[in-house]
């Protein structure tokens, strides 16, 4: 399951940014279950100031002491696995990044197998700088990731269940999790953003010809900020 290059010769179609607005995402933050958004947020404050006193930061679990850090490569090689939930993440760069990227997370989930279709599907990508700091949650079309498509409800249900306790390097796999924790508000909008993409342009293109369509690699995407969420995370009582 490797992200595809997009072709150069042909412009990719830019999705629009998605924003969430204060007051909407702090409902959103109040009406989710709440322990489990605490803890995720308390562990990633940890981990943030574990990180400043070592001077190093979650990336370093990934990328270590290397010279070079080669665009399209996995990291870690052969990808993190949760050998008991099946779950797994890569991190890996593209030539062309947005403003302050260094790279991004793609985080899958298994399938049951069914013949001539992937056993695995594409849950979220998470872009983040060069600390590991979330910059953006983006979603992919089908050709990019060759994905067996599932439809937003699926891919939530999927997101709820997620669990990398078991892949390695154990500090990064925790960071993705409760990336995908604390900013499962702006995920659930670019996921239900995607399927709404998809079927505007499935009128023209048919429903496989918009997935296979390798002008638009990415098909929603959401700025983040882990200081203005956690300002939220207070404005929703979560002090």
């Amino acid at each position: 399951m490797s992200a595809s290059p997009p072709r150069r010769s042909r412009d990719a179609r830019v999705a629009a940014q998605l924003s969430l607005g204060r007051a909407e995402l702090v409902a959103a933050l109040r009406a989710a279950p709440r322990r489990r958004l605490r803890d995720a947020a308390e562990r990633m404050l940890g981990d943030i100031e574990h990180d400043a006193r070592k001077g190093r930061s979650v990336l370093s679990g990934l990328l270590g002491r290397r010279a070079a850090f080669e665009v399209w490569a996995h990291y870690p090689t052969g990808d993190a696995v949760d050998a008991h939930s099946g779950y797994r993440f890569y991190y890996h760069a593209h030539e062309r990044r947005s403003a302050g990227e260094h790279g991004h997370f793609h985080v899958f989930a298994p399938l049951p197998p069914r013949a001539g279709e992937a056993d695995y599907v594409h849950l979220v990508g998470l872009s983040v700088d060069a600390r590991g700091f979330p910059l953006r949650v983006f979603t992919t079309n089908q050709w990019v990731t060759a994905e067996r498509w599932m439809p937003a409800p699926r891919i939530l249900r999927a997101l709820d269940r997620l669990d990398l306790s078991h892949a390695r390097p154990s500090r990064v796999a925790r960071w993705v999790q409760d990336s995908t924790r604390l900013f499962a508000p702006q995920i659930a909008a670019v996921v239900q953003r995607r399927d709404a993409r998809i079927a505007q342009r499935a009128q023209q293109l048919g429903e496989d010809g918009a997935r296979q369509d390798r002008r638009t690699h990415i098909v929603s995407q959401c700025r983040v900020d882990l200081s203005r969420q956690f300002e939220c995370l207070e404005a929703a009582g979560f002090a």
